[in-house]
């Protein structure tokens, strides 16, 4: 009898190792389930935008950041800037050759934080701590200063631009100048005509930061980087705009949902040809993609946070991203625009 009893004992504790193993198995493959789906639903309704299987891939491996920015993709060429805020400004403006070699084309280079091609083999700079947006050649020599005054006053810290098909030129004014002295009274998106004359659009926005256009350039797209909300904005024939509205309402990070808090971090801006616009977002949501109705397809992630996005390659097939420790790429359906256009 006490033979059967043990026996019975060993027999319920040998179901019961079992049984728990199998619910530890199952939780595991629950958790891993819902890990996958995570990482899957990231990228829902990205179908149309993003090849199926495309990831994220660091181009600039081995090359050591303080913050990577300004991606500028240029007959196979790949420019970018390197950031430090540090008074003595370590800044760097960089291109990597078609070899994938590194050539460093100007140091303290006033915190280059936007690159943009000017339609003439030139390159234009926003040099926030510079105070200037200039004109350099592919080696990096400063030919210019297209603006540095407004109203006989400095220019404070010039974030972002845009080049039209007319040949005038958006840009942003954060006034994010790490302490330094304001000279203008607010933060402003700025038009420099073709003539060359400046005239100021947008003096209402607490922190203008990425702009960009609609394909056809009828609407301005502006990130508002302490708001929550994409603006967007009618583009009139003179340059100036007007019907400045909430376009969408970007995700925040769940650190800020909930506080008193709006700040998207929303940075650098891109359209593709279709009208789809991709933000940067500082806030380690990756990039954040939303068709020309204002639905969001989803978010690009990445694994450091973003602050700005430019299409490249041969067949403006390839978007480029600046994070904080380096430039990215990934494979895209849709074609962005070889800008600027029509100069």
């Amino acid at each position: 009898m006490q033979h059967h009893i043990i026996t019975f004992l060993l027999l319920i504790v040998l179901l019961f190792t079992v049984f728990s193993c199998d619910k530890n198995s199952g939780q595991q493959n629950q958790k891993a389930s819902q890990s996958e789906s995570s990482v899957s639903k990231i990228t829902t309704g990205l179908g149309t935008i993003i090849p199926a299987g495309a990831k994220l891939e660091k181009v600039t491996a081995g090359y050591e950041f303080d913050t990577a920015g300004s991606p500028m993709y240029i007959d196979g060429e790949l420019y970018f800037t390197n950031n430090n805020f540090d008074p003595a400004d370590r800044s760097a403006t960089i291109k990597m050759d078609k070899a994938g070699q590194y050539h460093v084309l100007r140091t303290n280079n006033g915190v280059t934080t936007t690159l943009q091609k000017s339609g003439r083999g030139t390159l234009y700079a926003c040099e926030m701590l510079g105070h200037r947006v200039v004109e350099m050649d592919p080696d990096g020599k400063i030919l210019r200063v297209i603006a540095g005054e407004y109203n006989g006053k400095r220019i404070d810290g010039p974030n972002d631009i845009y080049v039209d098909r007319k040949g005038g030129i958006y840009f942003t004014d954060s006034q994010f100048i790490a302490g330094q002295e304001k000279m203008q009274e607010t933060p402003a998106v700025y038009y420099i005509k073709p003539d060359g004359s400046i005239i100021r659009v947008i003096d209402d926005v607490e922190f203008p930061n990425g702009v960009w256009l609609s394909p056809d350039e009828k609407t301005m797209y502006l990130c508002n980087t302490r708001d929550k909300y994409l603006l967007a904005y009618d583009v009139n024939p003179d340059g100036t705009v007007s019907n400045g509205r909430n376009f969408v309402e970007l995700q925040l990070n769940p650190e800020v949902i909930g506080s008193d808090s709006k700040e998207s971090g929303a940075d650098g801006i891109i359209v593709d040809s279709a009208g789809n616009i991709f933000v940067a977002t500082t806030k380690m949501l990756g990039i954040q993609v939303f068709d020309s109705a204002g639905n969001h397809l989803g978010n690009i992630p990445c694994p450091a946070a973003t602050n700005n996005v430019i299409f490249g390659g041969p067949d403006m097939k390839t978007l480029y991203v600046s994070a904080a420790d380096g430039i990215y790429k990934i494979p895209v359906k849709i074609p962005g625009l070889n800008m600027p256009q029509g100069m």
